[in-house]
């Protein structure tokens, strides 16, 4: 089968190949930038039409590729990697899920362990919370929310709910999936329903997650890790997040927290984890307390506040897998930096504020304002607009603006 570019041709680097899939995320984006700077022949790859990874500057070679659940698709990588001598690849996790049956084929082109129960472990919310839940180390089982990992729906019966704060959430993922690779979050707001929604989960799943809600924004630890060294490392604090009442990060600084960053650390190593990760936290600010949330064992949506401010963790990791260079110490980000995702992460902050009719119309008023003057504000990066990269937030600028239009004429019509 020949491997057909997407208007570009492969351009020599003197560097090795790399193969970046799923090029229409964020995070594919920023090591897409990172590694194209640095003059590795990056091969962006995505089913989407128009994938803003696969038109950067800093792409070497583009592909429209079959979509992961195509029969076409393990057939395309294998060509891919064959004829462009592909040299490592930077999985996400919808990669590493398409080639889960033939995981031990591609595991030495990647950066990552080659135990495949850890390697898909790490992307279950509910493995996760069990190893730390049932580890003889006491520190994994402090800074998280209540949590109770169910293995049968009677289990639901020992919960002592007196002390959980509501909303519930009942969660599912594809490694206890009874079919496929389908995952659940459901929020729900009583005891009551949450009882029926992990019997309603059960029926898809052979293990369920059931938490309480933790109060506070989002903060991320984010580091590489290889043998259990620290290769590089930074932090991130949300001021926006899409819905304001919780969610993904639309507006995020560069901080540090050492207890939270320590915290990290030791579940990292717990889990003998190799490769990036972003350790996601929820901080309350007002009690200067923190929960373990979740783990994203593969570069975070936000890699490009790292890129920005000159710490290339995706460089740093190749120089180890390919060249077995570390750095003598870790790579720290101690440059105070902000960054916003405006279209359409902002601006659903926005949208979630303007419609909550607790929110006080000056504080609407006040958001609306700050929206727009993000975009001059002199110490606010964008994403997108990335020196050398700039169309990037053209396009996708372009993109929304067209699709709020469309919906705005649909729902006059």
């Amino acid at each position: 089968m020949a491997a057909v570019a997407n208007g570009k041709a492969a351009i020599p680097t003197g560097k090795a190949a790399i193969l970046v899939p799923q090029a229409d995320s964020m995070g594919a984006i920023g090591v897409i930038r990172s590694l194209g700077q640095h003059g590795y022949a990056v091969h962006a790859a995505s089913s989407k039409a128009g994938a803003l990874g696969c038109q950067s500057a800093f792409a070497s070679a583009s592909y429209r590729c079959p979509p992961y659940d195509d029969s076409n698709y393990l057939p395309w990588l294998r060509d891919i990697i064959r004829t462009q001598q592909i040299a490592a690849i930077i999985p996400s996790e919808g990669f590493l899920l398409a080639i889960r049956h033939c995981f031990a084929e591609f595991s030495p082109l990647m950066a990552i362990p080659a135990d495949p129960e850890l390697v898909y472990g790490c992307l279950s919310k509910v493995w996760v919370f069990d190893k730390f839940l049932q580890s003889d180390d006491d520190r994994l089982r402090q800074h998280i929310s209540r949590t109770a990992v169910l293995n049968q729906p009677a289990e639901l019966d020992a919960v002592d709910f007196s002390q959980w704060r509501l909303p519930f959430f009942v969660k599912g993922d594809g490694f206890y999936a009874k079919r496929g690779d389908q995952a659940l979050v459901r929020k729900v707001r009583s005891v009551a329903e949450a009882r029926q929604a992990v019997l309603e989960a059960f029926a898809d799943f052979d293990k369920v997650l059931l938490q309480d809600c933790s109060s506070g924004v989002k903060a991320t630890v984010n580091l590489l890790m290889q043998d259990g060294k620290i290769l590089a490392e930074s932090m991130a604090v949300a001021s926006h997040e899409n819905p304001h009442s919780g969610g993904l990060t639309s507006l995020r600084s560069s901080w540090w927290h050492q207890p939270m960053y320590e915290d990290a650390v030791l579940r990292m190593r717990a889990l003998n984890w190799n490769g990036p990760a972003m350790v996601e936290y929820k901080w309350d600010a007002a009690s200067q307390t923190f929960d373990f949330i979740e783990l994203n064992s593969r570069y975070w949506a936000a890699l490009n506040l790292d890129i920005h401010a000159g710490l290339h963790f995706p460089v740093i990791q190749l120089q180890s897998f390919l060249q077995g260079q570390t750095p003598d110490t870790a790579q720290r980000l101690t440059k105070i930096i902000t960054v916003r995702h405006a279209f359409p992460a902002d601006f659903g902050y926005l949208l979630s504020k303007l419609k909550d009719p607790q929110v006080a119309p000056v504080a609407k008023l006040k958001s609306a304002v700050g929206f727009l003057l993000y975009f001059i504000h002199p110490g606010v990066k964008s994403d997108l607009n990335y020196p050398g990269d700039r169309r990037l937030a053209w396009l996708n600028t372009k993109a929304f603006l067209t699709e709020l239009g469309q919906a705005c004429l649909k729902k006059l019509s």
